[in-house]
């Protein structure tokens, strides 16, 4: 909830309904996943989050407020998953589907890590991390570096020797430079729009986004000048 850009931005209503609960419906959907759980942290404000996944029985797990390692480990620790998949609080667009496709990639091959992030094809707001929790637990145990702990996975795309890394690209033309995510009010607006356009009551899919795009490229604009930010040269 305390999002520097964009405060709350994970509980706010498209289409009447939280942010967060249309991504429970996204990875209802997700055919190749085992469950789910939230995993925030433990500030006063995150309550709310708590309460909501209470409403809809997803679990909810807590801890630290910047070491967001840490609170996977320990998540990790208590769900004892082998295979960790990673996707984030401000992605409503996410399209189940491809989460599904980085599963299989990432199940088909000896890799520690697999994305569809390192070679951007895909727009923000489908990013899927999928991560051996061996590999976890060595990030965790191999660094101390507040950024790395930060951003959970940075370690392993910082030290590609170190880890099997896998990339994951859109099919056809790529659609990197569009932004479907939740990060700052100029975002919540175009995604606003979208549900407003395209939602029924059933998940969004890409292909249904990006052929509105198509039919109205003046949506686009309505955010293409943010920029995302950088962590020791890797955007996020």
């Amino acid at each position: 909830m305390g999002s520097e850009r964009f405060p709350g931005k994970v509980l706010k209503p498209l289409s009447g309904i939280p942010s967060l609960v249309h991504i429970f419906n996204i990875l209802k959907e997700v055919k190749n996943l085992d469950g789910y759980a939230v995993v925030t942290s433990v500030l006063e404000e995150d309550d709310e989050i708590e309460k909501v996944c209470g409403t809809y029985g997803v679990k909810c797990m807590r801890g630290s407020v910047h070491d967001v390692l840490d609170r996977f480990r320990l998540a990790a620790g208590i769900l004892r998953p082998d295979i960790i998949v990673r996707v984030t609080g401000d992605d409503p667009l996410m399209d189940p589907e491809i989460i599904e496709k980085v599963i299989s990639e990432h199940l088909s091959g000896d890799n520690d890590y697999t994305s569809n992030i390192e070679e951007r094809t895909y727009p923000r707001g489908m990013d899927t991390e999928v991560i051996n929790t061996s590999a976890l637990e060595k990030c965790w145990r191999e660094s101390s570096d507040k950024d790395d702990h930060e951003h959970v996975t940075l370690f392993i795309r910082r030290n590609p020797d170190k880890f099997r890394i896998k990339s994951v690209k859109k099919n056809g033309s790529s659609a990197g430079d569009i932004r479907l995510c939740l990060d700052t009010e100029e975002d919540y607006s175009l995604v606003k729009k979208i549900y407003e356009k395209l939602y029924s009551g059933k998940v969004i899919k890409l292909d249904e986004v990006l052929n509105l795009l198509e039919l109205e490229p003046e949506l686009r604009q309505i955010n293409e000048h943010i920029q995302q930010k950088k962590v020791k040269d890797k955007i996020f």
